[in-house]
């Protein structure tokens, strides 16, 4: 017991480092963007009907197959207007014959005039009856004109290039004049892509621009579309249209992107995001999202301090955009901050440094700005 009481504590072990992942700060200039929502439609979308009613005969087309302006796609059951057609042509043949007649009238009273042999009465009514006549002639051949296009209505055909959907009537079934919807065409060539931007990202856009009009092919109209599965569409768009006014019951902005599409690539319902691009940072100090503590408000980032010990300093947020953060103060270039072994960096805890570049922090374009705030997608179209 003496001894033991004697004996002196063994010395507590060394804190060994803890290995984490920084990177080095460095002022850049960068070009800030936004990612939206968009879907796509068709820049021309026809509900097909019939100008006339009958009975659908038949199809032409395989449903969603690409049409050309012209083909033929239904035929309706014509019989009836072929015999309306039939009837005004003889009626155009009576009125000619009936005009011939009052014709050959005026010619053989116009010499008997002369000398008298007939009264100017007479004359002049065989004129009045050759101008009837010609009224009659007229008449009829409009209505000939008017059977004939009941007669072209019973074949429905594509008013423009396109892609077809289901049919929606099939042979057998009844049209109604102007009511049954057939199909639906879309001509996706170009597409356009609808989405919105926020009410404050609007007044931002419109402070930075200062009431400056831009061009067609101002850089601040062009956008990309980063499709569902993270590709980027290789075919860059155009803004081409913004709204009137802002949407009271949601609070944004109407926009629409226009995007070539000779391959249909881009259906009618898709859902891909629209990233345009926003204000140009000079000398900026930009790190990777995922770097960003909040506590209670305010925002710490985990820097390598002196003697490579982990150390909190608060900051202040500026822009973000896609998965990068641009830091307002608090850092300094040349700063190492932990982006790796955020949670085992506590601070005075001794880091094993292993430093890594801001890129290799970046997520697939798909995934890239799903919480962007940092300028409007692109310029609205309409702004000025």
């Amino acid at each position: 017991m003496l001894a033991a009481c004697g004996s002196k504590a063994p010395p507590a072990m060394p804190q060994q480092p803890v290995e984490v992942k920084a990177v080095t700060v460095e002022p850049s200039s960068t070009i800030t963007y936004a990612d939206k929502v968009g879907e796509v439609r068709g820049s021309q979308e026809v509900d097909l009907r019939a100008r006339v009613g009958g009975i659908l005969l038949k199809t032409h087309f395989e449903d969603g197959a690409l049409v050309q302006e012209g083909q033929m796609l239904f035929s309706i059951d014509a019989r009836e207007y072929r015999a309306q057609v039939n009837s005004a042509r003889a009626q155009v043949a009576s009125a000619e014959a009936n005009l011939y007649r009052a014709r050959q009238d005026v010619a053989r009273y116009q010499p008997l005039l002369a000398d008298e042999a007939i009264s100017r009465q007479v004359y002049d009514n065989a004129v009045a009856t050759a101008s009837q006549a010609q009224a009659q002639v007229d008449a009829s051949r409009a209505a000939l004109q008017e059977s004939q296009l009941g007669l072209d209505y019973a074949e429905v055909r594509a008013p423009m290039r396109g892609r077809i959907g289901a049919a929606q009537v099939f042979p057998g079934g009844l049209v109604t004049a102007g009511q049954t919807v057939l199909a639906t065409i879309s001509s996706d060539d170009p597409a356009w892509v609808y989405f919105t931007i926020s009410e404050s990202e609007l007044l931002e856009f419109e402070r930075r621009n200062q009431s400056r009009a831009l061009a067609a092919d101002d850089p601040m109209r062009v956008v990309q579309l980063i499709l569902s599965d993270g590709s980027v569409y290789p075919l860059p768009g155009r803004i081409n249209f913004s709204d009137r006014a802002l949407d009271a019951t949601t609070g944004t902005y109407k926009l629409r992107a226009e995007f070539p599409n000779p391959d249909h690539r881009l259906l009618p319902g898709l859902f891909a995001r629209v990233r345009g691009t926003g204000s140009t940072l000079e000398n900026a100090l930009i790190i990777p999202d995922r770097a960003v503590q909040e506590q209670l408000g305010r925002y710490f980032l985990t820097v390598v301090g002196e003697g490579d010990k982990a150390e909190m300093r608060p900051v202040t947020l500026g822009q973000r955009f896609g998965n990068r953060q641009v830091i307002l103060s608090g850092l300094e270039a040349g700063d190492r901050v932990v982006v790796e072994g955020i949670q085992k960096a506590r601070p005075g805890t001794p880091l094993k440094v292993v430093p890594v570049k801001l890129e290799e922090f970046d997520r697939p374009a798909a995934d890239a700005g799903a919480g962007t705030a940092a300028a409007p997608a692109a310029a609205p179209a309409g702004t000025t």
